[in-house]
């Protein structure tokens, strides 16, 4: 009976040896694992704040308030590039141009001016004869501060903090993007002045210049 009692006390410890030997070795096996798959999410990490930080140098030229040379985000649009510089200006023909457009390293984003525009500069440069030279430069002058005092006057002013996005699209050099970007900053509070317009990404002193006699705060 003793011999017995040895024998199944040995097979006993034996067999509780092999089971944590086999436990020990399952463990070493998944650590690396483990690790592998940390090691992959820090790579995957890093390689996404490189894409994002990566930036493309474009031109933008035309009918924008500040022509020039600008480093974007690769994954930026044209309309986000001429709302880097400056934004449309009044006479600017944004149909023309493909807005939501990728931008590439190297591209030139050239803005367009309207046909009537054109059409009435060059009716503009016409000459004039020399009979009646000066009384007819003195009729025009009239004429023309005349009708700059009434179009000043006709002029219908837009209230930043109750207008809607496509109400602020009747602004000179704001197009769709810009105007929702004036809604979502006035969300985190109301414009006090025009000078308040500077808060807007895409709003620059320039900009602000021409759009002061066109704003009202309500």
């Amino acid at each position: 009976m003793q011999a017995k009692s040895k024998k199944l006390i040995f097979i006993t410890i034996l067999l509780t040896g092999c089971i944590i030997t086999g436990l020990i070795s399952n463990n070493d096996k998944e650590k690396p694992l483990a690790g592998s798959s940390l090691l992959q999410s820090a790579q995957g990490a890093v390689a996404s704040k490189a894409a994002q930080a990566k930036t493309v140098r474009v031109q933008v030229s035309g009918a924008v308030l500040e022509p020039g040379i600008y480093d974007v985000p690769a994954s930026c649009r044209v309309e986000e590039a001429i709302a880097a510089a400056g934004g449309l200006t009044e006479n600017a023909d944004s149909e023309r141009v493909n807005l939501v457009r990728k931008v590439r390293d190297g591209m030139q984003i050239r803005v367009p001016v309207q046909k009537t525009t054109r059409k009435s500069s060059k009716q503009g440069t016409k000459p004039h004869t020399t009979a009646g030279y000066g009384a007819s430069t003195t009729k025009k002058s009239g004429s023309t501060r005349a009708g700059t005092e009434k179009n000043n006057s006709a002029v219908q002013r837009v209230r930043i903090n109750s207008a809607s996005a496509s109400e602020l699209q009747q602004l000179p050099g704001i197009g769709p993007a810009l105007a929702q970007r004036i809604v979502e900053t006035r969300k985190g509070g109301r414009f006090t002045s025009a000078e308040d317009l500077l808060r807007v990404p895409g709003i620059g002193k320039a900009k602000l210049a021409k759009l002061r006699n066109y704003v009202e705060v309500d």
